[in-house]
């Protein structure tokens, strides 16, 4: 028997999609409905993004990787965190990759950012080619956690940092995500993972989502922060 499934603040688009349609679109959304998964994503995330790019603590003219940008709706609010900021994005999806180039268009013209199809582990970009890194909600669809941290270990300068926003396990129980291999970690393999990858300093708070206007029906969720410095 098909399930249906709605995320928390899920737009009608894809609100009632079959849970075997819509799930595996959060990975790597593509198409029309991946178009729709994205809007969706960046909706219901805006908090936690924005929350944990102020946790990232950017500073003028630094060079920001995020890997698993989604629909880069957000990139805006990124750049007026600091003077000078230059944005590389990356994601797997070229969906989302073509929908952030055209939002960001008139970004990409003046330099300012920069969007590129890529796996965590293998992108295209030189050792140390950043000052800070941040991942946000993707570490669930990395195959292997550990490989994709040293891959963003490998892109950043020494003493540069690395923020992660995940859900935390007990916030993810009542999601469909165990029945799709969706990894959702807790803060000692986390902490594990990124010292394994060559981050020192790590520190891990909680970031509890605010209440949408109507509530959410799940409730709130509560998402790991963590900082690391990379060694």
């Amino acid at each position: 028997m098909n399930k249906t499934t709605e995320l928390p603040g899920a737009r009608a688009g894809v609100a009632h999609l079959d849970e075997s349609i819509l799930l595996p679109q959060l990975g790597c959304p593509a198409g029309s409905i991946g178009i729709a998964v994205g809007d969706m994503l960046e909706h219901s995330n805006r908090a936690v993004i924005e929350a944990s790019f102020e946790f990232l603590d950017l500073h003028a003219n630094e060079r920001i990787l995020e890997v698993g940008l989604g629909n880069g709706a957000h990139v805006p609010f990124v750049l007026d965190q600091a003077h000078g900021v230059h944005y590389t994005g990356v994601d797997i999806s070229p969906t989302m990759i073509a929908v952030a180039r055209c939002r960001n268009a008139a970004y990409v013209r003046e330099g300012r950012v920069a969007f590129e199809t890529a796996d965590v582990v293998a992108m295209p970009f030189s050792n140390a080619s950043f000052d800070k890194a941040i991942t946000i909600n993707s570490t669930y669809f990395w195959p292997k956690l550990a490989a994709g941290l040293k891959g963003m270990r490998r892109v950043l300068r020494v003493d540069g940092t690395l923020v992660i926003a995940a859900i935390t396990p007990d916030a993810a129980v009542e999601l469909p995500f165990a029945d799709y291999g969706f990894a959702v970690h807790d803060a000692a393999t986390l902490e594990a993972a990124c010292a394994a990858a060559g981050f020192g300093d790590i520190g891990i708070t909680r970031y509890l989502e605010p209440l949408a206007n109507p509530p959410q029906e799940t409730g709130q969720r509560e998402f790991y922060l963590l900082r690391a410095v990379a060694g």
